[in-house]
């Protein structure tokens, strides 16, 4: 016997959705110029958006560009160049943050990327989350600066490890090795990732292993997001605002080769990897391949064990603001 009910349609369920087109931006930075490397992003982010990209990821610090100099010189020739560098990183408030919001807003496209951030006489290596309404969501600052780095940023806290929604679930990011961190992997896991976002300054060797990890390990989607950095991005800085500039560009012709790729949550590559030049690498992201992949193993569900393993962040209250 029929009883006559009308089945019911959740239309806005992450799977009626269908899927997000997310877009790997993979560009060297004009090697500290915040704002000409801003332009140059913003040209392959508006290419990316015509293509269809309702995401729009890039690489660690690509704004102003990865602090590469630490590895070539740790004279007193460190203290002009950090100068330079820390002019050149960015503020909230600033002007160019302003202006991404505004890119966001008008485009329609959430914005998920890499910059180093200023804040008194310190930088921080810094994950943006802008919506596609322009609201600034999220500002996580790397928790570890790793090796060298440590010489130019400072430690982040625990207030940026924040998901974000977007129509086919949460997408969650980490910056460079933090990926490798599993307290820092958990802390999203247990928020409901649905994608994960790895931003990096570029290497296809670091990110090969890591990225498919994060994919197995979560059943969510894996995205790395690397940059560029070659000599001839430096050859408009000068010797005096730069000092080590003759040691960069001896040393060698490439620093980043990029690496940019996606992988889906059974681990395979759907997108990439983009090895030795600029350009941009998308894919079409469903909530249906993570549920599917979820049946047998949900890090954030009924795989997680909440009654026996629990993970505290200190530092991070959802009233928090960023």
């Amino acid at each position: 016997m029929k009883s006559g009910r009308k089945a019911v349609h959740n239309r806005s369920s992450p799977l009626s959705a269908g899927s997000v087109q997310l877009s790997v931006l993979q560009v060297a930075p004009v090697y500290l110029d915040a704002w000409a490397t801003w332009d140059k992003l913003k040209s392959f982010g508006g290419r990316a958006v015509q293509q269809g990209a309702e995401i729009l990821t890039w690489g660690e610090s690509l704004i102003p560009g990865y602090p590469n100099w630490t590895s070539v010189d740790t004279t007193r020739n460190q203290k002009p160049v950090y100068a330079k560098f820390w002019d050149q990183c960015v503020t909230l408030d600033g002007p160019l943050v302003a202006d991404m919001r505004t890119f966001a807003k008008t485009n329609n496209v959430m914005m998920i990327g890499g910059v180093t951030e200023r804040d008194g006489g310190s930088t921080y290596c810094t994950l943006l989350t802008i919506g596609q309404d322009g609201a600034l969501l999220g500002r996580h600052r790397k928790l570890k600066p790793t090796w060298l780095e440590r010489l130019v940023w400072a430690d982040g806290d625990g207030r940026g490890l924040r998901t974000h929604e977007t129509k086919i679930g949460k997408v969650g990011s980490l910056n460079c090795w933090e990926n490798w961190l599993p307290l820092a992997r958990a802390a999203l896991h247990q928020q409901g990732e649905f994608i994960h976002v790895g931003v990096w300054p570029g290497s296809d060797f670091l990110v090969r292993d890591i990225t498919r990890f994060i994919a197995l390990e979560g059943r969510s989607w894996s995205v790395a997001a690397c940059g560029m950095l070659r000599s001839s991005d430096m050859m408009h800085l000068t010797e005096d605002e730069f000092p080590v500039r003759e040691a960069m560009l001896s040393r060698q012709e490439t620093w980043q080769d990029g690496g940019s790729r996606i992988i889906a949550p059974n681990g395979d590559v759907v997108a990439g990897p983009l090895i030795g030049e600029e350009g941009i690498v998308s894919a079409q992201l469903s909530a249906q391949a993570v549920v599917e992949a979820r049946q047998m193993l949900d890090s954030s569900g009924h795989y997680s064990r909440s009654d026996v393993l629990r993970l505290e962040v200190s530092g991070r209250d959802i009233s928090d603001s960023i």
